[in-house]
């Protein structure tokens, strides 16, 4: 186990504005939450409003609208009105979401509303690529590889497309129940790639603003003496408290252990974000935390991936406005 203390004499103050500098430098302080009004979707809120906090920032609440065709619900000889139906649950939707806006301001987080009408994963992610967004946060619970490959819900659909880094709380956890969620003093991050793991930067910074140190948890494939010394010169520069745990074989039943004994505590994981077949059959740690993680999980894609999906989300968006 190799561990560093922050010794300079930097101030907590000055590491975290440095930090939320850095933060907003990857637009953390932005974020996407998704809600389709039932209670479970809204235990995502106090962690958003954490991230919302420790970064200075604002969360959009956003409610996709199911597309309705033209003829669905039209009776021969009547009139049909199909704009009629999607008006009330636009009216619906943004009372709702002006409800939730009005209970996060008492408790100083800023907030706004969003709502579009199509597919939701497809309009999360669009919103999410071409609005500038650091992150989509999104209580969900997760399926079983089988299940999911058959009948994909909302995480599967956005883990496919996701251009940014998602935060994701299963509601179904029994301490997210009843009480109120504390702040984090610790992130745990599942390390594989050594100092080239994406997740890295987003850790740094969100540690920084939170004021919170990080466990590193190196995989063995990874773990050289060279590997530990780049990865505690990294976070030393940002002057941020790490500690070095080897990874055990099990690695996933570690981390699960690690937020057992730091109540509280987040995960951090970099992924390829695999998907379909693909991902049914090798899995990946990213995905076996998510299922298995006993407290909110932020899982950051690689950078080439999110480039990729960017340009991806950015095409089908100008392709659906030259359409219209």
């Amino acid at each position: 186990m190799t561990q560093q203390t922050n010794t300079s004499p930097v101030t907590k103050d000055d590491v975290r504005r440095l930090a939320v500098g850095r933060g907003s430098s990857l637009n953390l302080n932005r974020i996407l939450a998704p809600l389709n009004g039932n209670r479970r979707s809204e235990q995502i809120l106090p962690f958003s409003s954490m991230l919302a906090d420790w970064f200075s920032g604002e969360i959009t609440l956003f409610h996709a609208l199911p597309s309705t065709h033209p003829a669905r619900g039209a009776r021969p000889g009547q009139v049909h009105y199909p704009d009629a139906p999607h008006d009330r649950g636009t009216a619906l939707a943004a009372a709702y979401l002006e409800e939730v806006v009005s209970r996060l301001g008492p408790h100083g987080v800023k907030s706004r509303w969003g709502i579009a009408t199509g597919d939701a994963a497809s309009m999360i992610t669009s919103r999410s690529a071409t609005s500038s967004f650091g992150l989509v946060a999104v209580a969900t619970t997760t399926r079983s590889r089988p299940f999911r490959y058959l009948s994909p819900g909302l995480l599967e659909n956005i883990w496919r497309t996701t251009a940014v880094p998602l935060l994701i709380v299963n509601p179904m956890h029994g301490s997210l129940n009843g009480t109120q969620p504390h702040a984090p003093e610790t992130f745990i991050v599942p390390c594989t790639r050594g100092i080239e793991d994406p997740a890295l930067p987003v850790a740094s910074a969100i540690a920084g603003a939170s004021r919170s140190s990080i466990k590193i948890v190196l995989s063995k494939s990874v773990a050289t003496g060279d590997t530990e010394d780049q990865i505690i010169n990294f976070f030393a520069d940002d002057w941020i408290d790490v500690e070095i745990v080897p990874g055990e074989k099990n690695m996933i039943g570690q981390v699960r252990e690690l937020q057992s004994e730091n109540p509280g505590s987040w995960s951090i994981v970099g992924s390829r974000m695999r998907s379909g077949l693909h991902r049914l059959i090798f899995g990946s740690t990213a995905d076996m935390l998510t299922r298995e993680a006993v407290g909110p999980i932020v899982v950051v894609p690689d950078p080439g991936v999110m480039r990729q999906r960017k340009r991806s989300a950015q095409e089908a968006t100008r392709n659906m406005a030259t359409s219209l």
